[in-house]
């Protein structure tokens, strides 16, 4: 297994999680999915080996990453591209009973409507609604004797930077549009049953949908989320790793370096792992123990902004800009300390900040901040002696959050 912390892994560098994509598989025999996390917690990875599985299993796989589209019919063509190269695979008979189907479809896109664009008014009489042309390409691929896994990338992204924000006047209302069709219209078609999907994005999109009031739009998606290893597993990890770089760490140094990382998801093992060879390379002889605390130094410096940023980034992107900036005191106040903070002081501290609302109100907005601070992994609440304290749980970045936010 090589060092990698970046790109999405496959093959033999892809380590672990075999009960997870077990579990994954047995749900999309009934369920949509909706993967939720932040960036480096290897959503892509995984949802990559669930794909091969799935193929191997039988099922029809495509991907499409929609960061980039700019509107629903951008969706659709991008759809429309990957099941046609996929279904070009069939057999001859198969794809014969759909070639023609898809050539018209593809026609078509081109020209439906699309609500909120200036000049819409202007397109032909004959334009159809985006939703129209959509549902007829999955009823296509549906009536067909397969199954079929669709993994759909970045799609909050899309929803929200694209649309709601690129069309203030009616973004929301096309969003609750293009939700209520995935919900509603595609579970509806003759065959849909044959045709699973899987969502995720590294902003949320259970957070978005909460954020305009339209939660209900997703209440038919499993929500899944990938937990971090338990020590056993990160161990086996860096033991893997540690042979393939001749750096085999004692049971010791290896408990040690995880405590200090604290969540083990598999990207931040494998980029401690790699501060640690470097600073043992350039220290010949040194102990691994003695350079723990500096390996997660190494992993929190401005060196790792790329790796840091989209935190903070990741707030102003999923909330609006007070709420946002709510989210950030909390978190610099639970900075401080490794230990973090206790509830009653991060709850005054937003008190500070809302000096016209209520104590209701004030309580209400910590709880839903809370609450997302959690579900996104930012930090996790333990009980003590001086009762419940919010910590955060990835070490490196409670010290690249402290540094940032210390004058």
């Amino acid at each position: 297994m090589d060092n990698i912390a970046g790109p999405p892994v496959e093959g033999d560098n892809f380590f672990g999680r075999a009960a997870d994509i077990n579990t994954l598989r047995e749900l999309l025999e009934h369920h949509d999915l909706l993967l939720l996390g932040p960036r480096r917690i290897g959503k892509t990875s995984i949802a990559r080996a669930l794909m091969r599985a799935m193929r191997e299993a039988g099922w029809r796989v495509v991907e499409i990453n929609v960061a980039a589209c700019l509107d629903e019919r951008a969706f659709v063509e991008k759809l429309e591209a990957v099941l046609q190269q996929e279904t070009a695979s069939l057999g001859d008979k198969l794809w014969n009973s759909v070639s023609a189907s898809l050539s018209a479809i593809r026609a078509r896109i081109q020209t439906v409507r699309i609500p909120g664009m200036i000049g819409v008014e202007l397109r032909a009489a004959s334009a159809e609604d985006w939703t129209t042309v959509a549902s007829e390409l999955i009823a296509l691929i549906a009536r067909l004797d397969q199954r079929w896994l669709i993994y759909i990338d970045e799609l909050p992204i899309m929803l929200l930077t694209r649309i709601i924000r690129g069309d203030p006047a009616t973004g929301v209302e096309r969003v609750r549009r293009f939700l209520d069709w995935f919900r509603n219209d595609v579970r509806g078609l003759p065959g849909a049953a044959r045709v699973r999907w899987l969502i995720s994005g590294s902003i949320g999109l259970d957070t978005l949908v909460q954020q305009h009031a339209m939660a209900d739009t997703i209440n038919t998606l499993r929500q899944v989320t990938l937990p971090p290893f338990t020590e056993p597993e990160a161990t086996a990890m860096l033991d893997r790793l540690g042979a393939r770089y001749g750096l085999a760490l004692a049971p010791t140094d290896a408990a040690t370096l995880l405590a200090a990382i604290q969540w083990l998801q598999p990207y931040y093992v494998q980029l401690a792992f790699s501060e640690l060879r470097g600073l043992l390379a350039a220290r010949p002889g040194a102990a691994p123990d003695t350079l723990i605390d500096a390996t997660i130094e190494q992993v929190a410096q401005s060196s790792a902004d790329n790796d840091f940023h989209h935190w903070e980034k990741r707030l102003a992107e999923q909330l609006a800009p007070a709420t946002a900036g709510h989210a950030r005191a909390l978190l610099n106040q639970a900075a401080a300390t490794r230990d973090g903070a206790r509830a009653e002081l991060l709850l005054a501290t937003l008190a500070e900040r809302l000096p016209n609302a209520t104590a209701e109100d004030v309580k209400q907005i910590f709880v839903d901040l809370r609450d997302i601070l959690l579900r996104d992994g930012y930090w996790g609440a333990a009980e003590g002696a001086e009762g419940r304290r919010y910590r955060f749980l990835l070490e490196p970045l409670r010290r690249w959050w402290r540094r940032r936010n210390t004058l």
